[in-house]
């Protein structure tokens, strides 16, 4: 079917670009739509596809955030439902995509009739929305769209080699590119404002806390927010005149949270953090929260490799699960560039925001090290991309082996 579909689209002036989007916060797309809108060959849309797992309510209201996210961004962004006359739309008779880029590879988090399976003869593309810093191959390589996909861009080399061997199709439709996510993240030139924190003041540090939505103790459970979210919010008072912290969980932490503790609880919980004087909660996109911080607190999968392109102090808090079953080869690498403490232990995290606000930060240039001899990419990922996608077109090639 692929190869059909290829030798159809050699010679098209303009290829239709659709991606299927789901999630605003972990939206992987950016700058390769931005590539593909300046490019004469595409003509990229977005459609927002309605999260179906969770309720009609969640399932609206996160749809309206892509499209009012996309819309500000001045992106070509269409629903894929309208909650008024109960319809969705016909993908391949009103958008007549001739490549679809997936922005989720898991089965029954949006409607089934935009799951890959429905989509076989169209190019599908797929870039991952995590690093894949785990011990799971299969979870990351070896889900149905991964073999499905005509291309998985991956981000390094150790992804192509774990493929090739764990993966059905044995990585055959990968092709290393670098992981376009972090493109602002290392760019020198990011303008970036204050706008994620209340206080503008900046002799105030600047700390985010990123919980984990994985709160069930299940194999892949890595969440330390049980333990933690009493005593942040301790911490956060304690050190209200010297320091301001943005909660930023995992966008299914708040219905992962519905579901231990009620409505009730979870949004008092999450109002406790937005009203606060010296806290706020952000959902959103990352890069300028990034950019505008001075230090984080996580227990995330893709954080661990993401923020050390900041350089600053970054602490990876621990629960029950040993880290070495958590992380994989990369993770592990990424980890040592880390402070460490239990979540369980208020003191040690906060012996952490002490030497945030004395600039005591002896992994520095351990760090700095790291990041350029090790994971920071070759060339531009989302060039990349672009232009593999049109080597292969133009020139036929289905996989590369």
């Amino acid at each position: 079917m692929h190869e059909q579909a290829i030798r159809n689209l050699k010679g098209k002036k303009v290829l239709r670009c659709v991606f299927f989007a789901t999630f605003d916060s972990s939206w992987q797309y950016d700058k390769v739509y931005e590539q593909l809108a300046k490019h004469p060959r595409f003509d990229p849309i977005i459609l927002a596809c309605p999260i179906v797992n969770n309720g009609r309510e969640n399932m609206i209201r996160r749809m309206r955030d892509c499209v009012d996210c996309f819309t500000s961004k001045g992106y070509h962004v269409v629903k894929a439902y309208d909650e008024v006359s109960d319809r969705y739309v016909d993908v391949r008779k009103e958008l007549c995509p001739d490549l679809i880029f997936y922005s989720s590879p898991y089965e029954g988090l949006v409607d089934k009739k935009y799951y890959i399976t429905n989509y076989l003869d169209i190019l599908g593309i797929y870039v991952p929305y995590f690093i894949n810093s785990g011990p799971s191959p299969k979870f990351s390589n070896d889900a149905l769209l991964h073999n499905l996909v005509w291309r998985k861009y991956a981000e390094y080399d150790y992804e192509k080699e774990t493929a090739i061997k764990e993966q059905r199709v044995h990585g055959r439709n990968m092709v290393v590119t670098g992981y376009p996510e972090i493109e602002d993240l290392i760019n020198p030139d990011y303008e970036f404002s204050l706008k994620d924190w209340k206080i503008k003041d900046t002799s105030f540090k600047r700390i985010i806390w990123a919980p984990h939505h994985t709160i069930e103790r299940t194999l892949y459970a890595q969440s330390c927010f049980i333990p933690m979210c009493d005593f942040m919010v301790e911490l956060a008072r304690k050190y209200r005149d010297k320091v301001q912290f943005v909660f930023k969980p995992h966008p299914v932490l708040y219905n992962n949270l519905v579901k231990l503790w009620g409505k009730e609880k979870t949004d008092d919980y999450y109002a406790i953090w937005r009203n606060s004087p010296n806290t706020a909660c952000q959902e959103g996109q990352y890069a300028e929260l990034f950019h505008s911080s001075d230090a984080m607190i996580h227990d995330c999968g893709s954080f661990v490799f993401e923020y050390l392109f900041m350089n600053k102090p970054v602490l990876r808090t621990v629960y029950s699960v040993p880290l070495e079953e958590m992380y994989g080869k990369l993770g592990l690498a990424c980890l040592r560039q880390h402070y460490k403490a239990s979540a369980y232990s208020m003191e040690e995290v906060e012996n952490f925001i002490k030497n945030v606000i004395d600039g005591v930060d002896p992994l520095k240039e351990q760090r700095a090290k790291f990041v350029k001899e090790v994971i920071m990419p070759k060339g531009q990922p989302s060039q990349n991309i672009v232009n593999d996608i049109l080597d292969s077109i133009d020139n036929q090639i289905v996989y590369r082996s």
